[in-house]
């Protein structure tokens, strides 16, 4: 019963450490990463598309470090993605319209 009782205070106390550390460090990390996605994707879209400039010649716009962020170009569509694709934006490129966000 002690064993019990010792890893139900292990799992609660795990459980509030991963809850607060979600709450005050986590959750701005992922707000961050989804703006810097969506900022990015539409940017670099507009910069091979209307632009008419290479993705390398593209990434050296941006002002902060985007290294993390991953950048690719299908044609019409540019997506950047953080974390292996677990958080990603999309922007296609339309004429006469320009380039706009999409829901991947």
């Amino acid at each position: 019963m002690k064993l019990v009782k010792a890893l139900l205070v292990v799992v609660v106390v795990l459980g509030v450490i991963g809850g607060l550390v979600w709450q005050f460090w986590l959750k701005g990390q992922v707000a961050y990463a989804e703006v810097a996605t969506a900022y990015g994707a539409k940017m670099v879209c507009s910069c091979l598309h209307i632009g008419e400039r290479p993705m390398e010649s593209c990434k050296q716009d941006f002002t902060a470090d985007v290294s993390a962020v991953s950048f690719s170009d299908d044609g019409s569509t540019t997506r950047a993605t953080v974390l292996g694709g677990l958080i990603s934006s999309q922007a296609k490129f339309e004429p006469g319209l320009g380039c706009t966000l999409v829901k991947p």
